[in-house]
């Protein structure tokens, strides 16, 4: 009995501590008056300056590489750009390579809804090779995407190093650690619910509207290995003829099908058959990174136009739902009315859909305020202040706003 209180006490303790540090680990991200290395910086990869700069920092005996020739920095602000050098580090000293920019210039988020990086290198590495019964060393080149080795808790994502500010909370990105990688059976859902079938098909209305619905791809399978792919795919068909829908627009283009693997069903066949299907290739980059050019906006004018001219309700859909799915129909919910608040709360459904994928709304906010120029909490009427803009870029007319509001509404 002793020994089982003695355990408790030590696990409540620990359980305890890690809450305080997560808490008050902000207080890891700190700010100088001028660059210094320290085991912080070190270990965070960065360091934030007082004058809005930030220098990122990668020692290379961390990592446990001896002779790199090169480093890169590759992150969701430069688009991953994996050997741009614009973005390249320089020596520093010991085994400490620095690169220094406007902080501003890197707040740009990721998946996690924070900046995220890698550090890109290129290092001499040796290897024993054999000729002739004699062992000799050589050297060559060697590319790697190296892991921060034992990052801060909260500041890592799926590999990806977080720049997180002072006021940044890494409980936050603990927690949705967890959710993104979750990976859900088919056993863990109760498919009589129909809040579990709109959960694994992520299917459901999307606020502000009564004839448009978002969700999964209706015949590609991009989670082949899951256990609930096929009565992923299953579902989306049924909850299309159950709702029925009339009008499908796809955002990952017209993919050709694997006969073996894949099949479209009847019902989407005969969509297609009556030309009520729209088919669009966009990518993640433009929907959230490029959401204020041209053909963002010419796009959802395409999207716009079809559901002024084609029988509702309607389908919008890309591979996953995830991001083109989730930007357009962010924009489409905002034009007919949704507050952001529930624009933001639908996005993060899709997390619950367990296939290891996860999105923070900062993300989605990201791409809002880039298009309208202002953040999202200076503004007091989204659904004005987006119908302005595409109004006044002249990407749709009035009356085919008011159409659109009329089909979906």
């Amino acid at each position: 009995m002793a020994i089982r209180k003695i355990l408790l006490c030590a696990v409540i303790a620990f359980l305890g501590s890690f809450s305080v540090f997560a808490k008050k680990n902000v207080q890891v991200v700190t700010y100088q008056p001028e660059f210094k290395l320290n085991n912080i910086n070190k270990r965070l990869g960065y360091q934030l300056l007082d004058d809005g700069k930030i220098v990122f920092v990668f020692d290379s005996s961390r990592f446990g590489i001896k002779t790199p020739k090169r480093v890169f920095l590759e992150g969701s602000f430069n688009g991953w750009a994996k050997k741009n050098s614009s973005w390249e580090l320089e020596k520093y000293k010991y085994s400490t390579w620095t690169y220094e920019c406007n902080l501003e210039d890197v707040m740009v988020p990721g998946n996690s809804g924070f900046p995220e990086f890698k550090f890109y290198v290129i290092a001499e590495v040796e290897y024993e090779v054999r000729i002739v019964e004699a062992t000799s060393i050589r050297k060559k080149d060697e590319i790697m995407e190296p892991t921060m080795p034992n990052p801060f808790p909260g500041f890592i994502m799926a590999t990806n190093s977080l720049i997180l500010l002072s006021t940044d909370n890494p409980s936050v990105v603990i927690e949705n650690t967890k959710t993104a990688e979750k990976l859900k059976k088919l056993k863990q859902f109760n498919l009589e619910n129909p809040a579990d079938v709109a959960t694994i098909s992520n299917f459901r209305l999307v606020p502000g509207t009564s004839k448009l619905f978002r969700g999964y791809h209706p015949y590609k399978l991009s989670r082949p290995n899951y256990d609930t792919e096929a009565k992923r795919i299953f579902l989306v068909n049924k909850q299309l003829k159950d709702n029925g829908v009339k009008s499908i627009i796809t955002l990952s283009g017209d993919e050709s099908i694997d006969v073996k693997k894949e099949q479209i069903s009847v019902y989407v066949s005969d969509i297609r058959q009556a030309g009520n299907q729209l088919f669009i290739k966009t990518s993640y980059n433009t929907v959230y990174y490029a959401s204020n050019s041209r053909e963002f906006g010419n796009m959802m004018a395409d999207i716009i136009r079809f559901i002024d001219s084609h029988p509702g309700p309607y389908y919008v859909h890309c591979r996953l739902g995830t991001d083109r799915t989730g930007v357009v129909s962010a924009n489409l919910a905002a034009l007919c009315g949704a507050s952001w608040e529930e624009i933001a709360a639908d996005y993060q459904k899709t997390n619950e859909m367990g296939i290891k994928e996860f999105r923070d709304y900062r993300l989605l906010q990201y791409s809002f305020e880039k298009m309208l120029g202002k953040k999202i909490s200076e503004i007091e009427d989204l659904q004005k202040e987006i119908s302005d803009y595409y109004l006044r870029e002249k990407f749709i007319t009035q009356s085919e706003l008011d159409s659109l509001l009329k089909n979906l509404k």
